[in-house]
């Protein structure tokens, strides 16, 4: 069983220099998130922590599949991901709220974890539309039969009349 406490990175036992972290993630992972958007895939993550004296550069390199429905034909398919994300973590002496690309901790912060900026990368990885044709390997067709179904349910709702209330029909005639 995943716990957040597997992303925790303790940095103040991190030498100066750089330092590789790998996480497999699965099912368990997107488990931890309540309202997960994704609920399945199997997906690589390498971290790279560049650490210097008050100032951590991370380098997340993501690949792998989740499981999503398709926006056309609902039809659930695997969807490759990848992409590559740079996050600074700065240590001041006030800390200030982060900025997305920035994070501030304070002088006494031992550890931050990286639960949160893995998930929120995997999720910006994926594309906005999702189809099967477009986003799987094989160029795997839409369900046929949720296509047909569609079409239909299009074609019978531009025959309903719509009916409105007559007396906003005067309005119907105002122009600009």
């Amino acid at each position: 069983m995943d716990s957040l406490r597997n992303y925790e990175i303790d940095f103040v036992k991190l030498k100066l220099g750089q330092h590789h972290f790998d996480y497999k993630i699965d099912d368990s992972f997107f488990g931890l998130k309540e309202n997960s958007l994704i609920e399945h895939g199997k997906v690589n993550v390498h971290l790279l922590i560049d650490k210097k004296d008050r100032l951590m550069n991370l380098t997340f390199t993501i690949e792998g599949i989740v499981m999503t429905d398709c926006d056309i034909c609902l039809d659930a398919f695997n969807l490759p991901i990848n992409g590559i994300e740079l996050i600074a973590i700065k240590i001041v002496d006030e800390p200030k709220e982060s900025d997305g690309e920035i994070i501030y901790l304070g002088p006494n912060a031992i550890s931050f974890n990286v639960y949160d900026h893995i998930y929120e990368i995997i999720c910006t990885c994926m594309p906005m539309t999702k189809t099967c044709k477009n986003n799987t390997p094989k160029n795997k067709l839409c369900n046929p039969q949720m296509l047909k179904f569609l079409s239909e349910s299009n074609d019978s709702s531009q025959n309903i009349e719509k009916n409105t209330d007559p007396r906003w029909d005067k309005l119907k005639n105002i122009k600009d």
